[in-house]
């Protein structure tokens, strides 16, 4: 449950929630539960925040700084996240749907089970994350970096990987089902009974791919 001292500071917009934050250095900020959609957080400083919980739906976070913020089952749909820092985060079943996320830092950020159905995503950093177990159908990764990131078990039907680095990614036993990979580098990537039926891998590089050893691939995927 959000500390109700927490959330009134943070009520006071974004320039009096940093003067605040920058003056009590070791509190730590509680938002657990807090019904915050559709409210600015521009340039928030909201490192280590915890917002498990928390009601972000249409919320504005536009370059807001969340390292290392426990963001557990929050809901986080058609959340504005342009260029925010992400990096360490906790976003595990949270609900991304619909959220853009252009240039996000995501970092070695825990997104298990987390849904990004009809994200946008492009030219994020998601370098060493893990997406274990995600939702992703029909999500936009267009130029993300997601090298050596953890996506095993991921849904990602229809999604568009166009010109991602998937390098030494961990895609076993996830479902690319008819995913665009035109021009992406899954090079030493671990596609151990991954689904890559009817994708389009067109100029896709997969040089020292690791395959099981019965696993039938589609036409045209190498």
């Amino acid at each position: 449950m959000a500390n109700l001292e927490h959330l009134e500071h943070l009520r006071q917009g974004a320039d009096a929630w940093n003067l605040w934050r920058s003056s009590f250095t070791d509190v730590q900020p509680d938002l657990s539960g807090a019904d915050l959609s559709g409210a600015s957080f521009e340039f928030a400083n909201l490192t280590g925040v915890k917002l498990d919980g928390a009601n972000l739906e249409g919320a504005n976070l536009k370059n807001a700084h969340l390292s290392r913020a426990s963001l557990r089952r929050a809901n986080l749909r058609m959340a504005d996240m342009m260029n925010a820092n992400l990096e360490q985060a906790d976003l595990q079943q949270a609900s991304l749907e619909g959220a853009d996320l252009y240039k996000t830092k995501l970092v070695e950020a825990r997104c298990d089970r987390a849904n990004f159905s009809k994200a946008i995503i492009r030219r994020a950093n998601l370098t060493r994350a893990s997406l274990k177990g995600s939702e992703g159908r029909f999500a936009d990764f267009l130029q993300a970096n997601l090298m050596q990131a953890n996506l095993s078990m991921a849904n990602f039907y229809h999604a568009n990987l166009a010109g991602s680095n998937l390098i030494e990614a961990n895609l076993s036993w996830a479902n690319l089902l008819e995913v665009n990979l035109h021009k992406a580098n899954l090079c030493r990537a671990i596609l151990r009974n991954t689904n890559l039926c009817r994708v389009n891998a067109h100029d896709a590089l997969f040089k020292g791919a690791t395959y099981a050893a019965e696993q039938a691939l589609a036409p045209g995927t190498v």
